[in-house]
């Protein structure tokens, strides 16, 4: 099924989606009801989707109980075939950062239901398969789950987060690894002037890296949702805030041209998780780097999943699987093009 959302202008942008692109099932779960906080990208026109968590008997309101995975789908983007390799991970992961490098799929951090990660895995072809290699990337110096994270300029950068499944708390860790000088591993950066913050948004555009919205949250505390955008500039060392406010929390994120960010989707506000639950954002906001401001924004004819990545590459973007309304996963891939 095909739509189309534009804006009218000078600039507008004009993008054509679709939803029909599904998950295939696994051993343990024959018909895929979705995953939350999967790793994706693309290795060698191969769309990859590994890891992942879900409620795949149960909601949650009805006793579900919340199951983590190792299987790695890879969906090829010329024959449109699914190849499924269970249990691809050693262990179940979920909810780290996926980045897409020349080599591979770069997994960074994450949690099984008991306690998070400080692993760094790379997912690389070989033959007509695929193959962990934990060994060439250096680990977190923390474990962290629910952070985030984006590539450019051959550095990695990875924001907030959290250390441990009980006593949950997020932080404000910012930390940087050189891709040309892995041996220094990772670097603790200053952090932004703000709140503690896990499940934000984050991208890199003209050699910045940009921070939005997320939550804060400790034990025995108020969980807070902020709206706020920051920028961190890698040359000067030093952080700057973007006026508005971008209710984006656990949304996606991609760099558009040469100056422009698109935020996809997000939680606009928590609201208690239930049947009656209106579902996520469907809302695009175009911010321009050039004012550093919301200058456009649309709507998009689908939900757009939280609790995923935006995987782009050349005109095309796939949102793969994520939440469409709590505790409720969509094994859809929705593909947009420019």
């Amino acid at each position: 099924m095909n739509t189309a959302c534009s804006r009218k202008g000078e600039n507008k942008i004009v993008m054509q989606w679709e939803n029909s692109l599904l998950l295939p099932g696994c051993t343990g779960m024959l018909k895929n009801v979705g995953l939350a906080g999967a790793y994706s990208g693309i290795v060698e026109d191969k769309l990859l989707v590994l890891g992942g968590a879900n409620f795949p008997d149960k909601y949650p309101w009805e006793g579900g109980v919340k199951t983590w995975w190792s299987t790695l789908y890879s969906y090829d983007l010329h024959t449109e075939k699914w190849t499924v390799y269970d249990d691809f991970l050693n262990s179940p992961l979920a909810y780290g950062v996926s980045i897409c490098l020349p080599e591979g799929l770069l997994c960074i951090g994450g949690c099984d239901r008991m306690q998070c990660s400080d692993k760094v895995f790379l997912i690389k072809k070989e033959g007509v398969s695929f193959v962990v290699d934990s060994v060439s990337y250096p680990a977190l110096p923390v474990p962290l789950a629910n952070a985030t994270g984006a590539i450019g300029d051959n550095c990695i950068y990875i924001a907030g987060g959290q250390e441990t499944m009980t006593n949950e708390q997020s932080t404000n860790h910012f930390y940087m690894l050189d891709l040309l000088h892995k041996e220094k591993g990772w670097q603790k950066m200053p952090g932004w002037e703000g709140p503690s913050l896990a499940y934000a948004v984050s991208v890199v555009q003209g050699g910045r890296f940009y921070l939005f919205s997320g939550r804060s949250y400790a034990p025995n505390e108020v969980m807070v949702e902020y709206t706020e955008g920051y920028v961190y500039e890698p040359g000067g060392r030093k952080w700057g805030k973007i006026a508005g406010n971008f209710p984006v929390m656990a949304g996606t994120a991609i760099p558009y041209k040469k100056d422009k960010i698109i935020l996809l989707g997000g939680v606009e506000e928590i609201l208690p998780t239930s049947p009656e639950h209106p579902g996520f954002s469907r809302k695009l906001r175009v911010i321009s780097t050039e004012t550093n401001s919301l200058v456009d924004s649309l709507d998009c004819p689908y939900p757009i999943p939280v609790t995923t990545n935006a995987v782009y590459m050349g005109n095309d973007v796939y949102v793969v699987s994520g939440e469409i309304q709590p505790g409720i996963r969509t094994p859809l891939i929705l593909k947009g093009t420019f």
